[in-house]
């Protein structure tokens, strides 16, 4: 067989099929290898027990039996999906463990719904939670997990997975705000989370999924969920949820938290009773993740994530300015509240789009500052804010917003 991609995975699949007693060649399509040698000295046994066909090498792919390939590949040759593959050899390996997985995919929204999730199991439950607060949330990361924990211990283990799900008692697609394209254009994320819901059991996805794109899905044990509820208070937040008040304490803040619960509650219900689940919400919080820290007189509202994009930068923005804004605090009216942005770029495949950012901010009013890599690009776009190598949050007035694209919080 081959496998395609060490980027995301490739050798730590080819691991488990030569234990289950394959012949297999690894592609590595991007010249990772080559690139990282202390990746490739990690990888030094299977590497050894495969070939290695390098980047730029001529392949047949009429010579393999099977092509494994992440879902996002860009190659013409059909495939199975790294999400596919990892499904098959759970199954194999591990029976019908599975059906203990509870899998988050979407495009925003992913790591907070699963240390929801977590919050509210614990107490009960003895559960494993691995998202991209942890490491890498590429499908092959499932198998790495169970590689290292007991998996009798765990009554339930929690996934945050891009671009999809694999075999799993529930998966949730929390949204898909941006259908970019994937696989050089040869294919959606749309498309792409969409084919794997056939791998949950129970099946979660947004009601504004459905409704946005035109889709009808005809799908065993699927849940269409509306997130569309009566906001009481923006902060600390409070919505309507059927005949209860969820509500979230001042450490956290951001309307996503809505979207993001919602899921929450939704696949807890399957193992605690709904009143418990919203007792528990209420004392949630998660690290620069919108969290919100008061001092003195002054918000200081942190936002430092890898998955940041444009439009989680333009929500970001939005709900501070209009709940700690200026317009707010009309006894200080001399006090113009900052935003802080930047921060680092290839932390993703999916890169940040500067051009774009720059227009959001040109939409608001507020005391923009740069910083980082991308604040240096921007910086080159809108000259009329500064740029800040260093910054000292204490030597700032007013209300402050600090919006990081970084691994590391």
């Amino acid at each position: 067989m081959l496998i395609v991609d060490v980027n995301h995975g490739a050798l730590d699949l080819a691991r488990e099929y030569i234990e289950l007693g394959y012949s297999v060649d690894v592609w590595d399509i991007y010249g990772k290898l080559e690139k990282d040698k202390d990746f490739a000295k990690n990888y030094k046994d299977i590497i050894s027990k495969v070939k290695i066909i390098k980047k730029d090498e001529n392949i047949n792919f009429d010579n393999y039996d099977k092509i494994i390939a992440p879902i996002h590949c860009p190659i013409e040759d059909d495939f199975i999906s790294f999400h596919d593959a990892v499904s098959e050899i759970v199954k194999e390996k591990y029976g019908n463990i599975h059906k203990k997985f509870i899998e988050v995919t979407g495009v925003k929204g992913k790591t907070t719904t699963t240390e929801m999730i977590n919050f509210i199991l614990k107490d009960d439950y003895e559960v494993f939670l691995h998202n991209s607060n942890k490491g890498s949330i590429a499908p092959t990361s499932i198998l790495n997990v169970l590689r290292e924990c007991n998996v009798d211990d765990i009554d339930y283990f929690i996934f945050e997975v891009s671009l999809g799900i694999t075999s799993c008692g529930y998966g949730v697609i929390t949204n898909i705000v941006e259908n970019y394209p994937i696989a050089k254009g040869k294919r959606n994320a749309l498309i792409a989370k969409i084919s794997t819901l056939k791998n949950a059991d129970k099946k979660y996805i947004n009601m504004k999924i459905l409704e946005e794109y035109g889709l009808k899905l005809n799908l065993e044990n699927l849940f269409v969920i509306d997130t569309n509820k009566e906001i009481i208070s923006k902060y600390p937040l409070k919505y309507k949820f059927d005949d209860y008040i969820v509500e979230f304490n001042k450490n956290v803040f951001g309307m996503h938290l809505v979207e993001n619960s919602i899921f929450a509650i939704k696949v807890c219900e399957n193992f605690i009773n709904t009143e418990d689940i919203i007792e528990k919400i209420k004392n949630f919080r998660i690290n620069s993740r919108m969290s919100v820290e008061k001092i003195k007189n002054r918000y200081i509202v942190k936002n430092i994530n890898p998955g940041l994009d444009v439009k989680a930068i333009d929500y970001a923005i939005k709900d501070f300015l209009e709940v700690f804004g200026v317009k707010q605090n009309p006894s200080e009216p001399h006090i113009k509240d900052v935003v802080i942005i930047g921060g680092d770029f290839g932390i993703t495949c999916e890169e940040i789009d500067v051009k774009r950012l720059a227009k959001v901010i040109e939409k608001y009013n507020a005391n923009f500052i740069f910083v980082g890599d991308i604040g240096k690009e921007l910086k080159k776009n809108l000259d009329k804010y500064p740029f800040y190598s260093k910054i000292d949050l204490d030597e700032l007035d007013g209300n402050v917003l600090v919006i990081i694209r970084s691994a590391i919080s």
